[in-house]
């Protein structure tokens, strides 16, 4: 039973510190995002984008939710270096923190609508697509995940870590074959839809990883 909670180094205070942030700020986010669709019935979320809320009555609350993403994936980032020790690993938290910089662009500058043409976007409009181009978490949530199976610690969790990680890479694809070709937003593209499913579907792979640090770190004490 010890060697399979045994880990390259042990889990600090620290580290607990930033997966407890992780995890509240991954879940405060979809409880904003819910909230949105109820205070912003205006925004169809079928092929409207979760960006559009920051343009309506209770846009404060988009712009927080992105930050309290980028926050859960920061975090996340940080409660899991001591535990990378490859290449792999590495990259894999360089594309997360990518991530996290990305949508905290994305919560200070606010989206234009998604009819607007490329040529119309306003510089705050750029800069927020800018962000939002940089939010590879799911590749991110894959490579973290098969480096971190290899430690005995890490086993008792491998179903939950490679299945939440392939529920964001199958939503991230479903996404993106989604997004019309013509650039032409509009009822019945349902981006939108897909769009909402992807960016919840990341909770999922950050309370994996969250809670099993909490739950290595308690073992340990």
């Amino acid at each position: 039973m010890a060697q399979s909670v045994a880990i390259t180094k042990p889990i600090s205070n620290g580290q607990t510190l930033f997966a407890r942030l992780s995890i509240a700020a991954g879940t405060l986010f979809v409880l904003l995002l819910l909230s949105l669709h109820v205070l912003e019935p205006e925004f169809d979320p079928t092929w409207r984008f979760i960006s559009e809320y920051a343009l309506g009555s209770f846009g404060w609350m988009m712009h927080l939710a992105f930050f309290l993403l980028a926050t859960s994936l920061l975090s996340a980032a940080l409660a899991l270096f001591s535990q990378v020790r490859n290449v792999l690993g590495y990259i894999g938290l360089a594309i997360l923190g990518l991530a996290a910089v990305g949508l905290f662009m994305a919560s200070i500058f606010t989206t234009d609508t998604i009819t607007t043409s490329q040529a119309a976007l306003s510089f705050s409009g750029s800069m927020h697509d800018l962000g939002a181009a940089l939010d590879y978490t799911p590749i991110a949530a894959l490579l973290l995940s098969f480096v971190l199976v290899r430690q005995p610690a890490w086993r008792p969790v491998r179903v939950w870590l490679f299945l939440t990680a392939g529920i964001t890479l199958v939503a991230m694809v479903a996404f993106m074959l989604m997004l019309p070709h013509d650039g032409k937003f509009g009822p019945g593209v349902l981006a939108g839809l897909f769009g909402r499913f992807l960016i919840v579907s990341y909770l999922g792979w950050l309370l994996t990883v969250g809670l099993h640090i909490l739950r290595l770190h308690r073992r340990a004490a």
